[in-house]
């Protein structure tokens, strides 16, 4: 399925280059109750939560992506006010988690999670894929992976386009000063459709730029 991950251009461009994303860390993500979406009426479960979500925190990272390119929110958050990049993925179905987005936070037997010593993998797939309705406007998909090899340069984990994340699209914000021979060097053109962005003169969207002479 496709699914498109917003940066702002010096790590957009980056990324290009080393042709990899950088996996975001479940602690640093913008959402505070990242796997804390349950209800914890016990200081004993909000002190079980908070261990859960450390020792997460330290095994797994997540690429986060939009279902699509088009809401304008999205740009002005993740990609520099829209002077940013999309870049669009092939993701296997397989690996993509939709998020869940609630009004309420989830009602859990805690009592009797905690009463076992192994975790409930369904559990922790419900807790990584469970927002509040406030984000909804993000459509967001996630790829969960492990944290193994440390960028020795940067102390940070990244994700390597391969067979799980094939790079099909690049586009150009609608206030991008980039030019399309400006990514021609970082992308194969004959394998990745690159565009421009610009707003729709009828709507509330983000759609493509069709006149290769304000871009190319």
């Amino acid at each position: 399925m496709r699914l498109y991950h917003f940066l702002n251009e010096k790590y957009a461009l980056d990324d290009l280059k080393r042709k990899r994303l950088k996996l975001s860390r479940l602690a640093d993500m913008n959402d505070p109750f990242e796997l804390l979406g349950a209800v914890l009426k016990t200081k004993q479960h909000r002190l079980a939560f908070r261990g859960y979500q450390a020792d997460m925190d330290q095994r797994y990272g997540a690429l986060c992506f939009c279902s699509t390119w088009s809401n304008p929110v999205v740009w002005s958050h993740y990609a520099d006010r829209h002077r940013g990049i999309s870049l669009g993925f092939n993701v296997p179905k397989r690996m993509a988690l939709p998020i869940s987005y609630n009004a309420e936070r989830l009602e859990i037997d805690i009592e009797r999670q905690l009463a076992t010593d192994s975790r409930d993998p369904k559990l922790g797939l419900k807790l990584l894929t469970t927002k509040y309705r406030g984000w909804e406007y993000e459509n967001e998909v996630r790829m969960v992976s492990r944290l193994n090899e440390k960028d020795p340069e940067t102390g940070l984990y990244f994700c390597d386009f391969g067979p799980d994340l094939v790079l099909r699209e690049v586009i150009l914000g609608a206030r991008s000063t980039l030019r399309k021979r400006d990514l021609l060097p970082l992308v194969p053109e004959s394998r990745v459709a690159i565009r421009k962005a610009r707003l729709a003169f009828q709507t509330f969207s983000i759609v493509p730029q069709r006149n290769p002479k304000l871009w190319e």
